[in-house]
C-alpha cells in the first residue's frame, strides 16, 4: 500500500519493501477474490488476511524513521498528496457509477467519501498518519512518547471498537494502526538488531511457530476481524501479528528481485482501489458464462488470475497517463 514517506528515492529503493507490499496485495486480491466468486473466505480469513493488512501498517511506521530531522509540514503536504487526493479521486470515481448502476443515492454516497467510509483501510491509514506525524514532531521522536501513543492508541481501539460502529474516518481502526506504526518505526530505529535473526533457521522457527499459532486460533474459535475490529483474543492477535510481520519481512529480506511482485508493490495503492470492483465484476462476467465456483478451486484460481491481469492493466494505464494523482511508492 502507497504510503507518504518519500525515502525510496528511484536510485536507492529498498527491493525488499516492494516485494513485500505486492505479496501483500496479491493476497488482498485473492481474498476478494474468493469472497466475491464464492460468496465466502475459502482459504480462511484468520489464516493471512489480517496480517497482511498489518503488515501495510508497519511498512508504513518503518518509512517513518530516517537519521535527519522530522518535518512536520513537509509530512502533512504528503499525506494530503499521495494519500488523500487519491482517496478523494479514486473513492469518487468509483463510488457514483456504483450508485447510477445500483440505484443508491448519490448525496449518501458522496457522503461515504466525504467522511472516510467509502475505502477503510485508506482513511484509517490517512488518520493514523496524521496523529503520528504530530506526535513524532511532538516528542521529536522519544521512545517514550511513541510508547505513549502505542498505548493511548490500543486503548482507544478497545473502548470505541467494543462501544461503536461506523465511526467517521475509521477513527477506531486508525487507532489500532498507531501501535503498528509504531512497531514498524522502531524496527527501522533498530533494524541492524532485528537484521542479525534474518536468516534460514530464524524464518524457519518464526514458522514452525506461525503454524503452531495458526492451528491454536483454528482450534479454540479465535477470531482475528479487523474490519470491522471483532477480535475476541488481543493477546493472541498481538503475538499472531508480530511474529508474522517478522516472518513476512525476514522472508522478503532473504528473496531475490522477483520483478512482478515489486512491480505491483509500486503500485498497490491503484490495486487497492480496485480490488473491491473488478472481483466483483469478474465473478459476475464468470458466473453469466456459465463459469460460476462448483466447489472446484482451480476455478478460483482462474477468476483470481483474471482479477490481477485486469487490475494490473489499469494500474499500468493509471501511472501512465494519470501520474499527477499517483506515484510509485515511496
Amino acid at each position: 500500500m502507497q504510503d507518504s514517506s518519500c525515502e525510496l528515492k528511484q536510485n536507492k529503493r529498498k527491493h525488499w519493501i516492494d516485494l513485500l507490499r505486492g505479496f501483500c496485495m496479491v493476497a488482498i486480491l485473492l481474498d476478494h477474490t474468493e469472497i466475491y466468486y464464492t460468496g465466502d473466505n475459502i482459504i480462511g480469513y484468520n489464516y493471512y488476511v489480517a496480517n497482511v493488512l498489518v503488515a501495510f501498517f508497519f511498512l508504513s511506521g518503518y518509512l517513518f524513521y530516517k537519521d535527519t530531522p522530522f518535518l512536520l509540514q513537509h509530512k502533512l503536504k504528503a499525506i494530503a498528496q499521495y494519500l488523500l487526493l487519491p482517496y478523494v479521486v479514486f473513492t469518487t470515481f468509483i463510488a457514483i457509477p456504483k450508485a447510477f448502476a445500483h440505484g443508491f443515492d448519490i448525496s449518501e454516497t458522496l457522503l461515504s467519501v466525504i467522511t472516510g467510509q467509502a475505502s477503510w483501510f485508506i482513511a484509517a491509514l490517512i488518520v493514523a498518519e496524521f496523529v503520528f506525524s504530530t506526535v513524532l514532531w511532538a516528542c521529536k521522536g522519544k521512545t517514550w512518547g511513541l510508547l505513549i501513543l502505542s498505548l493511548i492508541g490500543s486503548v482507544a481501539c478497545y473502548f470505541l471498537s467494543t462501544r461503536y460502529s461506523n465511526i467517521y474516518w475509521q477513527i477506531e481502526n486508525a487507532c489500532m494502526a498507531l501501535p503498528i506504526l509504531c512497531f514498524g518505526y522502531f524496527y527501522h530505529k533498530w533494524e541492524n538488531v532485528f537484521h542479525r535473526f534474518h536468516n534460514l533457521s530464524s524464518s524457519f522457527f518464526l514458522f514452525i511457530l506461525l503454524v503452531i499459532i495458526k492451528v491454536y486460533e483454528h482450534t479454540q474459535g479465535i477470531s482475528l476481524l479487523i474490519e470491522p475490529i471483532q477480535v475476541n483474543n488481543w493477546c493472541i492477535f498481538i503475538f499472531d501479528t508480530f511474529i508474522c510481520t517478522l516472518f513476512l519481512v525476514s522472508l522478503a529480506k532473504q528473496l531475490g528481485n522477483v520483478t512482478w511482485l515489486e512491480w505491483t508493490g509500486q503500485r498497490s495503492i491503484v490495486y487497492y482501489f480496485f480490488s473491491g470492483g473488478i472481483p466483483l465484476i469478474v465473478s459476475s462476467l464468470l458466473q453469466r458464462i456459465g463459469m460460476g465456483y462448483s466447489g472446484q478451486y482451480y476455478r478460483v484460481v482462474i477468476a483470481f488470475l483474471l482479477v490481477y491481469a485486469f487490475t494490473s492493466i489499469i494500474a499500468w494505464a493509471i501511472y501512465r497517463y494519470l501520474g499527477i494523482i499517483v506515484r510509485k511508492n515511496n
